[in-house]
């Protein structure tokens, strides 16, 4: 009977040390990681001021840098994790996405309206969003993972 009880300790105590692990892994690098995609963030955003088909072009160019920067950093650091995940940390990915669409067609706007160098402040605008917004899903992601362990 011992026996099975030691088993089952020494089986939590793995899990709980590859969910350490894998909380480490993710952590590794965030800021670089962080100041790249905020960066990819405020020229999407300001790109949308631009001409056709150069507002376009920000638009698929930033998509194709972000899913290149998440799959440089998986490989990376052999974990791929989405925004969407953890649950609790979902509303900030969420949120991110909410405010830099609605930062797009701002820009957008003010490119149709002659207004295109206000599209700078919204990129810069951007940039701020997608930074704060992705420390705090850092944040919420590890205060998740600890409290399960």
């Amino acid at each position: 009977m011992s026996d099975d009880r030691n088993d089952h300790d020494q089986a939590l105590a793995a899990i709980r040390r590859s969910q350490e692990t894998v909380r480490q892994r993710v952590t590794r690098g965030s800021w670089l990681y962080d100041l790249s995609y905020s960066a990819i963030a405020a020229v999407m955003v300001a790109g949308q001021a631009l001409p056709i088909p150069f507002n376009v072009l920000a638009s698929v160019g930033g998509a194709v840098c972000l899913a290149l920067l998440w799959k440089r950093w998986s490989d990376k650091n052999g974990v791929s994790v989405t925004g969407l995940s953890p649950r609790r940390a979902r509303w900030a990915a969420l949120l991110v996405g909410l405010l830099l669409g609605a930062l797009m067609v701002g820009a957008l706007y003010l490119g149709h309206t002659d207004q295109a160098p206000w599209a700078l402040a919204l990129g810069a605008v951007a940039f701020v969003i997608a930074l704060a917004l992705s420390r705090l899903w850092m944040r919420l992601y590890l205060a998740e993972g600890e409290a399960r362990s």
